[in-house]
């Protein structure tokens, strides 16, 4: 957790802030969205070091993959919605994050723009 925050503060704001600037920029395209989507689904894991899987709460602590919804019902989202509630996401949880008093409702906010954008469970 603290190697999380060290990195977050030196790294993770400024990497995670061109991520999505380059993701957004590569979903412009119909050859490069797939790339783009891959790269805002990773945020998370840019952002705060966060790997993918889905956090268990009984045992031992360790994370295991989730089922997706299908591809055609997560594009249908990303067009219609998705990429107006990632982009508001972002821009929210990065406000957040520039207080102290807000950066959990920030970092609360950055690790679920994936499932906002794409549907994507993969964060959590």
């Amino acid at each position: 957790m603290l190697l999380q925050i060290i990195y977050f503060l030196l790294i993770g704001w400024w990497v995670g802030l061109l991520g999505a600037a380059a993701g957004y920029v590569l979903c412009v395209s119909i050859v490069f969205l797939p790339f783009g989507l891959i790269l805002l689904n990773r945020l998370p894991g840019l952002i705060f070091l966060n790997p993918p899987g889905e956090a268990c709460s009984e045992g031992l602590p360790h994370r295991h993959r989730v089922e997706e919804l299908p591809f055609l019902l997560r594009a249908l989202w990303f067009i219609l919605l998705g990429w107006e509630l990632g982009f508001l996401a972002i821009s929210v949880g990065y406000c957040f994050c520039l207080t102290i008093i807000g950066l959990p409702i920030g970092i609360w906010i950055l690790n679920r723009v994936p499932l906002l954008l794409t549907l994507s469970r993969r964060y959590g």
